[in-house]
């Protein structure tokens, strides 16, 4: 009898010591969850959601946006964390989506980053590993969930290829570098430091030769230009805050060198950082904003799933830039 009731009290004590750590979480992760509108109150202030970032549940780990304005769609571009074959998933803004698996013309999966993508009419582009992959976006958008597209390979880049971003006239590619697990070896001094890392501004007809090359920060995800000519930039990289940096394409600084016979350009006047949530992605211009997304949410990071960071998100920089 006497050991029953001390194994009543011991059970009685450990249920309420859990129950007490259990709300301690609880106080903290809403806390947390408070005071992220205060650390990042620039952010937020231009934020609006779009609508949810599809795949986030099902392991695939979102890299690249891009929109289809007429079509009223969302290509987000990504790899799978069990290395089966990469995807594309298609959503609209009433949140309906679904996936298509890539592949090579040879039928073998395609398991690579993914890590950006852009279209151009019909054209698809997918960066990965230095190149530039095709795809249709006419057979992604008439594809049913789970279909098998098939990408090419369209150009080799002289960069990395982490992620691109296209306009009606010119499609530009861009590398990621954090001098540590990920290392490019293009070296341009700025007066704010070394620059490692180039994006490459190519012709849609011509991706042989290059027009132009910025000089570009370390650990950049993505970029997008805007109808004003401003160049956004989304660094991140681990649990470190995400950063927003813009310049104005007109005061990048010719350094009177060339780069497989294209003036090399240092971008290093930045005209404002906005910091935001850990582990931003790749970034597009649609209808006067920035849209991007997180990978912190996806079933490989997890933790953003307590930060409600699963949505795809509008930044409307224009807002505070014209102030």
């Amino acid at each position: 009898m006497i050991k029953y009731i001390l194994i009543k009290k011991i059970l009685k004590i450990a249920l309420t010591v859990l129950a007490a750590l259990l709300s301690l979480v609880i106080v903290v992760w809403g806390t947390l969850n408070i005071l992220k509108f205060a650390i990042y109150s620039d952010y937020y202030s231009i934020e609006s959601t779009l609508c949810d970032n599809p795949g986030l549940s099902d392991g695939f780990v979102c890299q690249g946006i891009c929109a289809l304005e007429t079509e009223g769609k969302i290509f987000v571009s990504g790899y799978m964390a069990d290395k089966s074959a990469s995807r594309i998933y298609v959503t609209d803004y009433d949140n309906n989506s679904y996936y298509v698996s890539l592949a090579h013309e040879d039928g073998k999966e395609f398991t690579g980053h993914a890590g950006g993508i852009a279209v151009w009419g019909d054209r698809v582009y997918i960066a990965n590993g230095s190149k530039l992959y095709f795809a249709s976006a006419e057979a992604i958008l008439n594809s049913n969930d789970g279909d098998i597209v098939t990408i090419t390979v369209g150009a080799e880049v002289n960069n990395s290829a982490s992620f691109v971003f296209a306009d009606e006239n010119y499609v530009y590619v861009g590398e990621f570098h954090d001098g540590g697990a990920y290392v490019t070896e293009h070296p341009y001094e700025t007066k704010n430091g070394m620059h490692y890392a180039i994006v490459s501004k190519y012709s849609h007809e011509d991706l042989t030769t290059p027009l132009k090359i910025y000089s570009i920060p370390n650990k950049v995800q993505g970029m997008c230009i805007t109808d004003s000519g401003k160049i956004i930039f989304s660094t991140s990289y681990g649990l470190t805050d995400s950063e927003y940096l813009v310049y104005d394409e007109s005061g990048a600084r010719d350094s009177g060198l060339t780069l497989d016979g294209a003036s090399v350009f240092i971008l290093e006047d930045r005209i404002m950082q906005i910091n935001g949530p850990a582990m931003s992605e790749e970034l597009d211009f649609s209808n006067g904003k920035v849209i991007t997304l997180s990978e912190s949410a996806s079933d490989k990071y997890i933790f953003g799933k307590f930060f409600f960071a699963n949505d795809i998100v509008a930044l409307d920089f224009d807002s505070i830039l014209e102030k």
